[in-house]
């Protein structure tokens, strides 16, 4: 008989944990070992028509705070009437507010999609409530992105419950039969980025390092949602080799029309991004930051945060043919196929779930 799971989580915005969560409940994925019932507080999107039509999907309409008590009775509800053997949440405030409205006999994981001392962009006084409800209780239960996001949660918290690791996955969809290829003769490097306009992607900091690059036939797509001004004013101003080409809701067919996938975060937990990318055969250059280090390996290359020349003279070099990024590229998927494929995520899980359930 199959295991009934309830999913949590804040909302249908398109972002790294909504996907994610949404592409292991589409067609021939986690429905076809779990019964599943989907639960999401505010905002829908065009990500709920991409899950398996046998998925229950229950939108409550959260209205704000003064609105919560109505939500957890509704929750509770659920929960009871859809006989659940285990409550899955992600993201805050959906964590904590689910542990308040889940029976103490219905185990729950929660899933910590972020690098957690890292985390600038959760408020304070979320982050503190999410700790005192949830993560000091001796029944929490939390999966990690990576063995270093473990790590780094469990130096951040004083933890008493059961944490796991289960990386992302990228869905097949994106992976190539063979790895790009960069032809010897070819005198131009085109790059492209992929995530928001935010502080924490840092895609201003490119902006500094194509200023080194003018003359040089290296150019760069910006592919997000955000406030574009900022960037535009410096990109004409300063004749940069740069075009910001807005959102983009399939992104499968992207990466393959680029030479070298670039991202410069300032932090991160397991950004899809990247791996969509080498699952595309495409070669990664990553800043060298210990959570990115930690995922990819020796499988991208990495360059520095403080010296935008430094990673110029990087790129120039790519372009001059002084780094073999085919061998890159060929690595890359490699790497990809063995590490984020969905049916190794879904086998991982349900060992997750069974492990909860047995106590």
């Amino acid at each position: 008989m199959k295991r009934k799971v309830l999913h949590i989580i804040n909302s249908l915005t398109p972002g790294g944990a909504e996907t994610l969560l949404v592409n292991s409940l589409t067609e021939g994925g986690l429905q076809e070992n779990i019964d599943n019932v989907f639960v999401y507080f505010q905002v829908t999107s065009e990500l709920r028509e991409r899950m398996d039509k046998k998925v229950k999907i229950i939108f409550l309409n959260y209205k704000g705070i003064w609105d919560l008590p109505r939500v957890l009775i509704k929750l509770r509800k659920i929960i009871k009437e859809n006989d659940i053997d285990i409550v899955h949440s992600h993201l805050n405030p959906a964590g904590f507010y689910t542990h308040l409205a889940c029976p103490s006999g219905v185990p729950q994981v929660h899933t910590v999609h972020t690098t957690y001392s890292m985390d600038n962009e959760t408020s304070r006084y979320k982050r503190f409530l999410e700790k005192v409800l949830y993560f000091n209780r001796k029944n929490c239960n939390v999966i990690l992105l990576s063995g270093f996001t473990k790590q780094d949660f469990l130096k951040s918290i004083p933890f008493k419950g059961r944490a796991f690791v289960l990386n992302n996955f990228v869905p097949d969809a994106f992976f190539r039969p063979v790895a790009k290829v960069y032809q010897a003769d070819k005198e131009e490097l085109r790059l492209v980025a992929v995530g928001r306009l935010s502080k924490v992607k840092n895609f201003q900091y490119l902006l500094e390092v194509f200023k080194h690059l003018k003359g040089k036939k290296v150019y760069l797509d910006i592919y997000g949602s955000g406030d574009k001004q900022p960037f535009e004013k410096k990109i004409r101003d300063w004749g940069l080799n740069i075009r910001l080409m807005g959102s983009c809701n399939n992104t499968t067919k992207i990466y393959e029309q680029y030479d070298l996938f670039i991202l410069p975060s300032v932090f991160e937990g397991f950004p899809l991004t990247v791996f969509e990318a080498m699952a595309s055969g495409v070669p990664v250059v990553l800043s060298a930051i210990a959570p990115l280090k930690n995922i990819v390996k020796d499988n991208g290359v990495y360059f520095p945060l403080d010296d935008a020349k430094a990673v110029a003279e990087l790129l120039v070099g790519i372009l001059n043919k002084k780094t073999d990024i085919n061998a890159m590229a060929k690595k890359a998927l490699e790497f990809a196929d063995q590490t984020v494929r969905r049916d190794i995520y879904i086998k991982k899980l349900i060992s997750i779930y069974e492990q909860l359930c047995s106590g």
